[in-house]
């Protein structure tokens, strides 16, 4: 009785090194999203830490500030930047953020976020954010409306979409 070994055939192993190829693309895709999207909550992550000096600021006066220096911050909007942040700017209580720096992905570089302040019934400030609906309450007094973001909504948080 004779085994005759036999391998796979060159049209098997062209369908393997096909199919490897195509996996290999969506995953490249997909972890290039996932970088972009960590590079947004970079910026957001600052909003977060301008958003108390904003509601400190309306606490105290009842009108939303002006600027960062209303708001208790330093007056250059760049003081406030990271490696993918290049700046954290305060218009009448909303908080707008611009993407760039030196690691930035392309896809975000020159984008703006923002993150606009609403007074709740029960005197709470609530914040939108990107392309999210407006929350319940108005906006605080004197403050600035929201503006769309130029960010894809892909890369925004779920509760910036």
């Amino acid at each position: 009785m004779s085994h005759r070994c036999r391998g796979f055939t060159l049209v098997e192993l062209m369908i393997v090194v096909a199919i490897i190829g195509i996996l290999a693309s969506l995953a490249v895709a997909a972890y290039q999203t996932y970088t972009v999207r960590a590079q947004v909550s970079e910026g957001l992550f600052f909003a977060a830490g301008a958003k108390v000096p904003v509601v400190d600021a309306y606490t105290n006066s009842g009108v939303a500030p002006a600027n960062r220096i209303a708001s208790g911050m330093t007056p250059i909007a760049t003081d406030t930047r990271g490696s993918f942040v290049t700046s954290v700017e305060i218009d009448n209580g909303r908080i707008d953020v611009t993407f760039g720096g030196p690691l930035a992905h392309q896809d975000i570089i020159g984008t703006v976020v923002s993150l606009t302040p609403y007074e709740t019934s029960g005197n709470s400030v609530v914040w939108r954010c990107g392309y999210a609906p407006p929350p319940g309450g108005a906006l605080l007094n004197g403050g600035s409306g929201h503006i769309a973001p130029t960010v894809e909504p892909r890369y925004l948080p779920s509760v910036c979409r």
